[in-house]
């Protein structure tokens, strides 16, 4: 990665990232076999960053409680969204605040290119061999950090009464929606990387990295006319469940939600255009006194069983190539090519482009929101 990531600012408004024969290989995890692990590790602590709200809690109840229940260990979880490179940086450099963090790309960049993350130590980390390639074929030059866990996305979110298929960016600018869209106003490259998804060439999301490329996206928010811009998921659900708004442009994490809670009122998919995103991927973080025990829980984390727990009560697609879907899953995608299609990511050298100008693409984004609340 370039040196000039050293000088990307740490934190943002909002975020919301071996070989097949190492599955067959002897499966030694840091100082134990997982035969033993069991009872090598029983009692020692762990702390895991995941993302907050309520990520934090289904990542708790499928991941970090069946895992002290196997091996008897205290790990715990704490939750945030992009002040790890911080608090890691303020804390002393072998007493980490947390043993092992998550990351999206931005997060990736920032905690690679100050060295807080350790290298995999692919000999503990069997799992690895199950993972689609897309994951490191998306990440050039930060290949072997972290395990990637999950690709966490943008959704449409349409009320079933109005009888629109979720299927089309497009329908944000749709006239029979118009005032009645509810869009993400806290953070602008979520609807400027879909935008350039709709209007840019090839739907992709490459233009929105430089300002020059990105201004007919901009030009294009300008026009969406809105219920309101919302602030936070909060803002989301209250707009959507007073009626003010019947579509949304929404999050995976969150759409889960309205599926769950009011299963015969809203739709959520993945457009026909694909979508943007973002991967989940944890890091273990320099300096962590219980190495051993971070291997063992980050090779947990890619088993399949782990996976499709996390996935039957999320609707996010998972790294492992071998998951069962669920019913809400629709059109699950089953090979690396149909990941591809499906999913692009504001890439870490996208990050890195768009970071050298932030508060010029931010300026503009609240030009857009001015503009569309006008009309």
């Amino acid at each position: 990665m370039s040196n000039d990531l050293k000088s990307i600012p740490l934190s943002r408004r909002r975020f919301l990232g071996a070989g097949a024969a190492l599955i067959a290989a002897p499966a030694i995890i840091g100082r134990a076999s997982v035969a033993s692990a069991e009872k090598s590790f029983a009692g020692e602590e762990l702390i895991v960053m995941s993302w907050s709200g309520n990520y934090e809690t289904v990542f708790k109840e499928t991941v970090i409680d069946p895992f002290n229940a196997q091996y008897g260990t205290a790990v715990e979880s704490t939750g945030g969204w992009d002040q790890m490179v911080p608090q890691i940086l303020a804390a002393p450099a072998d007493t980490p605040p947390f043993d092992i963090t998550i990351g999206e790309e931005y997060v990736s960049i920032q905690g690679i290119a100050q060295g807080l993350f350790l290298k995999n130590e692919v000999a503990a980390l069997p799992n690895l061999g199950a993972v689609y390639p897309y994951f490191d074929e998306t990440r050039p030059g930060a290949e072997g950090f972290g395990v990637p866990f999950a690709i966490g996305t943008c959704m449409l979110l349409m009320r079933k009464s109005l009888d629109i298929a979720p299927d089309s960016w497009n329908l944000l600018w749709d006239e029979r929606l118009a005032g009645k869209v509810t869009v993400d106003g806290s953070a602008w490259h979520w609807p400027l990387s879909l935008t350039a998804l709709t209007k840019g060439a090839s739907h992709k999301i490459d233009e929105m990295y430089s300002l020059a490329s990105a201004e007919p996206l901009f030009a294009e928010i300008d026009k969406l006319r809105p219920a309101r811009w919302y602030m936070t998921g909060a803002e989301q659900a209250t707009v959507l469940n007073q009626g003010e708004a019947d579509a949304a442009q929404t999050y995976s994490s969150d759409a889960f939600g309205f599926l769950q809670d009011s299963p015969d009122e809203y739709v959520a998919a993945v457009p026909k255009e694909g979508t943007s995103g973002w991967t989940d991927r944890f890091f273990k973080v320099r300096g962590t006194r219980h190495n051993n025990l971070a291997n063992l829980f980050s090779n947990y984390l890619l088993e399949k069983e782990t996976q499709e727990r996390f996935l039957a009560k999320s609707m996010v697609f998972m790294s492992r190539k071998d998951v069962t879907a669920p019913d809400h899953s629709k059109d699950y995608p089953r090979t690396n090519e149909d990941v591809h299609g499906r999913f692009q990511l504001i890439t870490m050298k996208g990050w890195e482009k768009i970071t050298a100008d932030y508060a010029t693409f931010d300026s503009r984004m609240k030009l857009s929101i001015s503009r569309s609340a006008d009309q």
